[in-house]
């Protein structure tokens, strides 16, 4: 977190807002967090054909740019796919944000899923807010699964600081 990348950009609002960061510069990369997601950066146009090969029913990306997601709705419907598009924010994440997800995570015309965005920076902080409020996982649990299927301190240290955030705001909106 601490150190700076001659090409990437620090931000004065660490670490929450790095993921802006992280999410702009990031290689493709995927991890399996259970048989059924799998949590992934930025698929390219090859992918959609050998995701559903693999099995995968569903692809729900978080990206903002509409014009891509068109795209990328097409080519993921043409290799079989059913493509859900939500711009949800890279930070500062909603309950009704977690409650969507957990809808679209439960409903049975889902199957198997790759939930992504750019870096596979986002999906991992709302896989771990999803374990905590709708399997009531602890942070430890829902960090462990994460560790598992391939995250680093780093991402994890960034997840714990945005987590932590969001539990902060969301108590504000219940006090007040």
């Amino acid at each position: 977190m601490g150190k700076k990348d001659s090409d990437t950009p620090m931000s004065s609002e660490l670490p929450c807002s790095t993921m802006k960061v992280q999410t702009e510069h990031a290689s493709l990369r995927s991890y399996a967090v259970t048989a059924d997601v799998l949590l992934a950066a930025q698929p390219q146009v090859g992918d959609w054909a050998h995701l559903a090969a693999e099995g995968y029913t569903t692809i729900l990306n978080l990206r903002s740019d509409p014009e891509r997601a068109a795209l990328q709705g097409r080519n993921a419907e043409a290799a079989g796919l059913r493509y859900i598009h939500r711009p949800w924010p890279a930070y500062q994440l909603d309950r009704e944000h977690m409650d969507e997800l957990a809808a679209i995570l439960t409903d049975p015309q889902t199957g198997r899923i790759v939930f992504h965005c750019r870096s596979a920076t986002r999906v991992g902080l709302m896989w771990l807010l999803y374990r905590q409020l709708h399997h009531g996982w602890s942070r430890e649990q829902a960090e462990a699964e994460l560790r598992a299927a391939g995250y680093d301190d780093e991402a994890l240290e960034t997840f714990a600081f945005c987590a932590d955030d969001y539990f902060e705001r969301a108590a504000e909106a219940i006090t007040k």
